[in-house]
């Protein structure tokens, strides 16, 4: 008889093969819960499948020399240019230069960076909990009459009436 052992607690049990099978079971511990696949000690798991190749990329044009394979393979050496290589086109371009931070002078004054959208944003804000505190006293009743759980919150300010 086959023996099985439980990974999380080592809990060992012994099982007769025809209800593990070939491919293995479901199994759960009595002790500890854990559900895992079960199959004979000492018996391997099934090889997985090779995984499948690079794929490449076609370009449109037909390889000019022997097999494609061959063709794409020669190609890969070209695309890469080595460390020494200088790429065109980067020396030539200047490196924009990066202004040191100012701690409150005259940069920082020169430059609001959009206080009068955050002031309006936060005036937007409190007008609609404003108006969202004053409706729900206004029309308490109607909450009431809604909600009836929120009687005990006005209760609480002392709104009840």
């Amino acid at each position: 008889m086959p023996r099985i052992v439980c990974p999380n607690c080592a809990a060992r049990y012994e099982v007769s093969a025809e209800v593990l099978g070939p491919a293995g079971k479901k199994v759960r511990c009595v002790r500890c819960g854990h559900v895992w696949l079960a199959r004979a000690e000492g018996e391997a798991p099934p090889p997985w499948p090779e995984p499948p190749g690079p794929r490449v990329r076609d370009s449109g044009e037909e390889p000019t020399a022997g097999a494609r394979g061959e063709a794409v393979a020669e190609a890969v050496p070209e695309l890469a240019p080595s460390a020494a290589a200088p790429v065109p086109g980067v020396a030539d371009r200047a490196r924009p230069q990066a202004e040191p931070l100012a701690r409150g002078g005259e940069a920082a004054a020169a430059e609001p960076r959009g206080s009068a959208t955050l002031l309006l944003a936060w005036v937007l804000s409190l007008a609609v909990l404003g108006g969202a505190v004053w409706g729900a006293i206004a029309y308490r009743s109607a909450v009431i009459e809604a909600w009836p759980a929120s009687s005990r919150l006005y209760a609480l300010f002392g709104l009840d009436g």
